[in-house]
């Protein structure tokens, strides 16, 4: 449950890593009863992913393990959780896909995309910058899509699987 609740969590926190969810929000999106889902919870504050502020049925959580947190050493593109099956953590960075990254976002630093790109199957990367290219009204920036994007793409990808 945790593998699909990171996720979850990951896609709906706000700049700081804090998410606030409605338990019968959390147990329609994620297909679960109550009880395993204060489980899971609990299983992520006891593994240091997530700090509750407030339970559930009303859930507040900062996720410790934020692009934002000066605490963190994660990435924008890491797992917190080694044992998540959505990324694919032995494959490498594919330079063309890399460029396209570059190309689509209008980036140039290529070491803040290569993690994501070795994380992220091709299928998903592309199907992302697709989105990212016809997006009109973009909030924040073509980066922020495309890494807003990644996990849910990736989520629907294995749930096609």
């Amino acid at each position: 449950m945790t593998e699909r609740l990171l996720p979850w969590l990951s896609a709906h926190a706000n700049g700081r890593g804090v998410v606030l969810a409605r338990e019968e929000v959390l147990c329609s999106a994620l297909s679960a009863v109550p009880e395993v889902l204060a489980d899971a919870v609990a299983t992520l504050e006891r593994e240091g992913v997530a700090e509750v502020i407030a339970p559930l049925p009303y859930l507040v959580l900062r996720l410790k393990k934020w692009p934002g947190s000066a605490r963190s050493g994660a990435t924008a593109y890491s797992s917190p959780l080694s044992h998540n099956r959505l990324i694919d953590s032995d494959r490498q960075a594919d330079p063309a896909l890399l460029h396209e990254v570059l190309e689509t976002l209008g980036e140039t630093n290529p070491d803040a995309f290569r993690l994501a790109v070795e994380l992220y199957s091709p299928h998903v990367i592309r199907t992302a910058l697709r989105r990212v290219r016809r997006a009109r009204g973009i909030r924040k920036s073509r980066t922020a899509l495309f890494r807003h994007l990644l996990p849910r793409l990736a989520r629907e990808d294995h749930r096609a699987d």
